[in-house]
């Protein structure tokens, strides 16, 4: 299993727009798991958690996505442009990455709690929330994924970046909630709700495992569930949102 793989590692051929959108959390050998064979991969998704948004029903709508499987990456075949902020992601991001690059060491650095509001990200995303409260929880989102991410790579614990950036818990998150085994289906209504409107039923899909989303990154779904239907060679990652 590995942590925060690239977009690289999970897609074939990965559009440019995907790294402003797609989050790869965690990837897992299924067969390490005696799942079955290959790799698949735990992703969080910007723009999703919204039911009156109008965005690829079928393929991408606010409480799934699916990809189809490509050897041990995903190709997906579905539109993002119904995210509402599609057409400004880029340009947030790119902003984001430039002054993540620059301001590196400053922003990995452990804060106090009475450091935090005089710390340089801080600083930084307050300048976003004058402007737009979806570009700054969007940047706040960038950051703490990226910081989550350099330290797990640092120091080998998996721990949410918001305690080194805001001082908030330090404790060792846990990588995965579940794998294998099976679910209560009376605990997923909405899932079975979704499988039926897509002419689909729960035999025809695997439950693979479970992670939080916001342990990754602060944006992220509350829990992510994946789900492969070896038929059509396709994983479905459902949204669970309290």
């Amino acid at each position: 299993m590995k942590l925060f793989p690239t977009i690289e590692e999970v897609f074939t051929d990965p559009k440019e727009h995907y790294k402003y959108l797609f989050f790869p959390l965690l990837t897992i050998d299924l067969n390490e798991h005696n799942l079955g064979e290959g790799l698949v991969h735990f992703v969080s998704v910007w723009g999703n958690g919204d039911p009156d948004d109008d965005l690829d029903p079928g393929v991408f709508d606010y409480n799934y996505i699916k990809f189809v499987r490509d050897g041990n990456k995903y190709v997906f075949n579905g539109k993002l442009d119904g995210i509402e902020t599609f057409k400004k992601v880029e340009k947030w991001y790119n902003e984001a990455d430039k002054e993540y690059r620059k301001n590196k060491t400053s922003f990995l650095k452990q804060q106090q709690r009475n450091e935090v509001n005089e710390s340089d990200l801080n600083k930084s995303l307050e300048k976003r929330n004058t402007n737009d409260f979806d570009y700054y929880h969007y940047a706040k989102g960038l950051f703490n994924y990226w910081i989550t991410r350099d330290k797990y790579l640092e120091t080998g614990k998996f721990i949410q970046g918001g305690f080194y950036s805001d001082a908030n818990s330090g404790h060792e998150r846990e990588i995965f909630e579940k794998i294998g085994g099976k679910i209560n289906y009376d605990d997923f209504e909405y899932f079975i709700e979704l499988l039926e409107n897509n002419n689909e039923t729960k035999e025809t899909k695997q439950f693979i495992g479970s992670v939080i989303g916001y342990n990754y990154i602060s944006f992220g779904e509350d829990r992510i569930h994946l789900f492969l239907d070896n038929d059509k060679n396709e994983v479905l990652l459902y949204a669970d949102w309290s």
